[in-house]
């Protein structure tokens, strides 16, 4: 076929291919893949659809194919793949016309729409893998590869669906710390949190879980695909930025001061201009003129001339040092070749003279597609089309370079004392279905987790006596396997001083209950050391099924769910990933002694964190878990209320 030897079989080809690509019906394609296995082929693509994506029958097709692949060691792409690209080789299994422009970006994505529309989404591509139902090769495979390869400044991911936590968190870690990786998450969902019970399986919803995994692998997640190819470009034009802090020349000072706001909004700074910088361009401008950052350059322009000014004005602040980065704004209402104030020459120029700062350029009129070409054609500048998108994609820079690029990986230790910790496990091992509230307390005891003082009780008698032996004032809660949350139902008495005030809180609350929750099963009561004031808090887990056990950390108390103030981590934890995660709430404004609260002692607090951290990775029964409140104060953290989730035996 067209000059070239054709076969009607793989088998009667001479050699053994290094990549099989089977384009065919889905009836026809496990007769093809026997082809292969017999032929020793060890890399298969599969472009055919209508498997796990399909009916039954595909999917017990699919578990033959890969039944296959497992006995003869075979590697498959797909099936509902368009497969690979590598534009640097013209190489590509497509079964139709692929034509995109080359630029060095690595993407993985789980979807065609990305392969036919790499230039659009993401401004090229340099090398391209559909992971398609991603059964076999997905991106933890080949994430590194892209990492490693030289010819790529940026990774883009699209991702639908994650099967193994765990080992992508790791193979991204070791990818961020070579070449920055996008992320575009698809397919969020709050359905992984509507069968849990507990308040951390009500708060870490299932794309929230993906966000905190995210955000510990450094990778920087984008909303839509008009960021992921804001962020190509910044990271395809500029090798790196030095720092936050932005120069501003603007042709007219109320954009100007909106550049200041967007930079503001992602984080990042306006440059103070040195005094040598000032003094330099206050000379052109008239004297009721203000000369400052951000620059409106107009007043200067009308005496000097425009080109001459912004030359200039680009120049001095690409030269000064408290300068890190520099947006433009100009206008584009004119084509460039009718245009007398087009200076889209002079700032690709000046530009490319500086580039360890990036330029970046915005503008305001109708023919701006011809300003982003002549702007973008020598890979000195970088476009926006608005002034946020501009300051996204350079705090996004900034980010990766000062934040997540250099970042140590740190693994804490386990400090827990073997005997502490069996003691634990061996009462975890003796329970089935989710833990009392007694058992609960007992557990984080046995663990070494600091509790308030407490006992159980089944009568007034016993209840007196514990709350002699505790001393007053005490709190009074009721135990039982039905009752989820106390409060409503009249379950908790607090502040109780005396036999007397126990004695009537104890009747009062089994007669409200019964009202209010006939038929519950009552095991009698917890006493507990009352503790007023400090800081209420939420400490929890949950088990996710992509990554395993998360962490949960924010505001406590009867309206968790309402302020909805919380921080998640994946497990394993760091210190610093723990004092991450409480300044990432509100609440940890309180904890610094807000408002002239006492201050809560952060080191306390964070080994609070870690022992509960490493109690969760040591039990795996343990299906989600909240303590609530933790309550803290300045020299002590202590749980009040326990709620323990055991998974179903296998």
């Amino acid at each position: 076929i067209l000059g070239c030897r054709v076969y009607t079989s793989l088998l009667d080809v001479p050699e053994i291919p290094d990549l099989a690509v089977i384009c065919a019906p889905r009836d026809a394609v496990i007769e093809l893949f026997g082809q292969c296995a017999a032929k020793g082929v060890k890399i298969v693509i599969i472009i055919a659809q209508g498997f796990f994506d399909g009916d039954k029958e595909g999917i017990l097709m699919q578990h033959e194919l890969f039944d296959l692949a497992a006995k003869n060691n075979i590697r498959v792409l797909g099936p509902n793949t368009l497969g690979i690209v590598n534009n640097y080789h013209n190489f590509c299994t497509s079964f139709i016309d692929f034509i995109n422009s080359i630029k060095p970006i690595g993407i993985i994505c789980q979807t065609g729409f990305f392969y036919l529309g790499a230039s659009q989404i993401c401004t090229g591509t340099g090398i391209l893998i559909d992971s398609g139902n991603t059964t076999d090769i997905g991106v933890t495979d080949v994430i590194g590869h892209l990492a490693q390869d030289p010819r790529l400044k940026v990774i883009n991911i699209h991702m639908e669906s994650l099967l193994d936590g765990a080992k992508f968190m790791e193979a991204a870690k070791d990818a961020v710390a070579l070449k920055p990786v996008v992320i575009y998450k698809t397919g969020s969902s709050p359905a992984g949190s509507l069968a849990a019970s507990s308040h951390t399986g009500k708060l870490s919803g299932e794309d929230r879980v993906f966000d905190a995994a995210f955000k510990q692998c450094g990778l920087l997640r984008v909303g839509d695909i008009e960021e992921m190819g804001d962020l190509n470009k910044v990271f395809c034009t500029f090798d790196g930025i030095k720092g936050n802090r932005i120069g501003i020349i603007s042709i007219s000072g109320g954009a100007g001061v909106m550049a200041v706001d967007a930079c503001t909004r992602f984080g990042l700074e306006i440059a103070t201009p040195t005094k040598a910088t000032l003094e330099q361009l206050e000379v052109l401008f008239p004297k009721w003129a203000h000369c400052n950052n951000p620059m409106d350059m107009w007043p200067a322009a009308m005496f000097h001339g425009y080109h001459n000014c912004y030359r200039r004005f680009l120049e001095a602040y690409l030269q000064d040092p408290q300068i890190d980065a520099v947006i433009c704004l100009t206008g584009s209402s004119l084509p460039p070749d009718e245009d007398f104030l087009d200076v889209t020459g002079v700032i690709r120029e000046t530009a490319g003279k500086y580039p360890n700062k990036p330029v970046v350029v915005s503008s305001c009129g109708k023919n701006y597609r011809y300003y982003q070409e002549e702007l973008e054609r020598e890979n000195t500048v970088v476009y926006y089309l608005s002034l946020d998108r501009a300051a996204r994609a350079l705090a996004a820079l900034y980010k990766y370079h000062h934040q997540i690029k250099h970042k140590e990986r740190v693994r804490e230790a386990f400090s827990q004392h073997p005997g502490q910790k069996e003691a634990a496990v061996r009462l975890l091992a003796s329970k089935t279905g989710n833990l009392s509230q007694a058992d609960a307390l007992s557990f984080l005891e046995a663990y070494g987790i600091p509790t308030a003082r407490w006992g159980q009780a089944e009568s007034i008698m016993e209840a007196k006596s514990l709350a002699e032996k505790i001393e007053y004032p005490v709190t009074m809660k009721i135990l039982s396997p039905n009752i989820v949350h106390k409060t409503d139902v009249g379950g908790v008495r607090l502040n109780i001083e005396n036999d007397r005030q126990l004695e009537e809180a104890f009747t009062a609350m089994y007669t409200q209950i019964k009202q209010k929750q006939p038929g519950a099963r009552l095991d009698g009561v917890i006493i507990q050391e009352y503790l007023p004031g400090g800081i209420e808090l939420l400490l929890g887990c949950k088990r996710d099924p992509a990554f395993g056990p998360v962490l949960a950390f924010g505001s406590g108390g009867i309206f968790t769910e309402i302020l909805n103030d919380i921080s998640l981590r994946v497990l394993p934890l760091s210190r610093d990933e723990a004092k991450a995660m409480i300044e990432e709430t509100k609440v940890s404004k309180m904890l610094a002694g807000a408002r002239g609260t006492g201050a809560v002692d952060m080191e306390l607090l964070v080994n609070y964190l870690i022992t509960f951290s490493e109690l969760v990775l040591t039990n795996p029964a343990i299906s989600e878990m909240d303590l609530n409140p933790l309550r803290a104060f300045a020299g002590r953290v202590v749980a009040l209320d326990a709620r323990v989730i055991l998974a179903p035996p296998l």
